[in-house]
């Protein structure tokens, strides 16, 4: 399939697809003439980038890891597997962050309802 094609099925522009391909992201395709053939295989790693990266990895992390894939095109899974382990690590310091956060909002909200309420019993009384 030609690169239009290969854009439409995977859901990745035509620049980006260019681009994975000037990084060193996706392989160089074979050509006819002057145009680029991408095979179904193309499909199924665009589509591991587009999760890779709607789960927080970088371009730039994303090529290291291309960057080491063995002979056979294989992906080095203990690189893989470190670099997902660190993104857990962050995701779980930031859960803890927003969950103390999340605690803090509702201590403000009593604090301020206990606030609220003194006012107003003084104002009554």
């Amino acid at each position: 399939m030609y690169i239009g094609e290969l854009a439409k099925k995977s859901g990745v522009s035509i620049k980006a697809i260019r681009h994975y391909e000037a990084i060193g992201l996706i392989k160089s395709p074979l050509r006819q003439g002057k145009y680029r053939v991408y095979d179904a295989s193309y499909l199924d790693v665009l589509a591991m980038i587009k999760l890779a990266k709607n789960l927080g990895f970088s371009l730039e992390e994303l090529k290291q890891i291309a960057a080491a894939k063995t002979q056979q095109g294989l992906v080095p899974m203990d690189l893989l597997v470190e670099k997902i382990d660190q993104k857990r690590q962050r995701l779980t310091e930031q859960q803890a962050q927003i969950q103390a956060q999340l605690a803090g909002l509702t201590s403000l909200e009593q604090s301020v309802a206990a606030y609220n309420a003194c006012l107003l019993e003084n104002i009554t009384a």
